[in-house]
């Protein structure tokens, strides 16, 4: 009937690499709550791990199980088949964390083509196993990104008190994807006690970042906007004068490497001046500046703008480049 609203058709694509843990979220996913509405539920497993989907759990979950073996058969016609197999009301793809991240783009636009009756809805998950990161973001840190970058969450499974590092974890994520979500999960009741301690007061009436600890307080600032709005503070960075800025501004930050040597760019942010031309485009400057949240055309959202109190020449820092872990 004419205006007839679509039904829904939820996508999850649960990504991470081999024994992080994706076929334990998909088995508590079937027995959860909200799965518990009788709907048909697709799984397409796209690697085979240690954990296995008993033909007890898919029945009792009204789920149904299919093997997609290798990279190139992760295509549309094959997919196509198994949906029209299964007919399923949602799907859950178990994605090969070896695999390259454009082919998820590529489904969500070939299921909206296919499922024409249904509005097609994906949410992206990364699983990570705390006790392998840093082993895989040593090794293999592009592919970490690419995980990152496509996230709507990031899940941090076998979390500890003595060994995860939350600020790497948080780092290494909000560099690439600062709207990602982060949920860590332990056994350990202490570790939900945990909080998060940063190397500067940020209760201080000026709040000292140090040029080591950009990195950490630009993840810290960009997930705790209302932690910073309307204090001062005192940092170092480089100075970049923007043709088309207003009269004053000018564009303040630091180079970050957020993966690898090819993947070095600047982040900045407004900083408003009375007076600049002291100072050579490109130079490093300290500032002592009140930081707000507006809205600007030049990021088209609300986003930090310094508003400078002092203004002094400053040293190159001894590692010119940020990290964020």
């Amino acid at each position: 009937m004419f205006g007839k609203q679509k039904q829904e058709m939820m996508v999850y694509v649960i990504m991470g690499f081999l024994e992080a843990g994706k076929t334990s979220l998909i088995r508590d996913l079937l027995v959860d709550e909200l799965f518990d509405d009788k709907s048909k539920t697709l799984i397409l497993v796209c690697e085979e791990g240690e954990e296995e989907y008993p033909q007890a759990l898919l029945d009792q979950t009204h789920a149904a199980c299919e093997y997609i073996e290798d990279e190139e058969s992760f295509n549309g016609k094959v997919i196509e088949k198994f949906l029209k197999k299964h007919r399923p009301d949602r799907i859950i793809i178990e994605y090969n964390g070896m695999w390259s991240t454009k082919h998820i783009p590529e489904m969500y636009d070939f299921l909206e083509d296919i499922c024409f009756d249904r509005e097609v809805y994906f949410q992206t998950i990364d699983v990570v196993n705390d006790e392998t990161f840093l082993l895989y973001t040593r090794n293999m840190p592009s592919m970490m990104v690419e995980h990152y970058k496509v996230s709507e969450m990031v899940i941090v499974n076998r979390c500890t008190v003595e060994n995860t590092n939350k600020n790497a974890i948080r780092g290494s994520v909000k560099a690439v994807n600062p709207r990602a979500q982060i949920v860590y999960e332990s056994e350990d009741d202490a570790f939900y006690e945990m909080k998060d301690e940063m190397p500067f007061d940020v209760k201080a009436d000026i709040i000292d970042i140090k040029e080591d600890d950009f990195g950490l307080w630009y993840v810290d600032m960009i997930d705790h906007q209302s932690v910073y709005d309307g204090k001062t503070l005192h940092l170092t960075g480089r100075i970049q004068k923007t043709r088309g800025l207003e009269k004053g501004y000018v564009v303040f930050g630091r180079h970050a490497m957020t993966c690898c040597a090819d993947d070095v760019q600047f982040i900045g942010f407004l900083c408003k001046a009375d007076d600049w031309s002291d100072f050579a485009n490109g130079s490093y400057v300290t500032i002592t500046a009140r930081l707000e949240f507006k809205f600007r055309k030049e990021y088209g959202e609300e986003g930090p703008v310094f508003y400078a109190e002092e203004v002094v020449a400053a040293q190159k820092p001894k590692e010119e480049l940020v990290y964020f872990n």
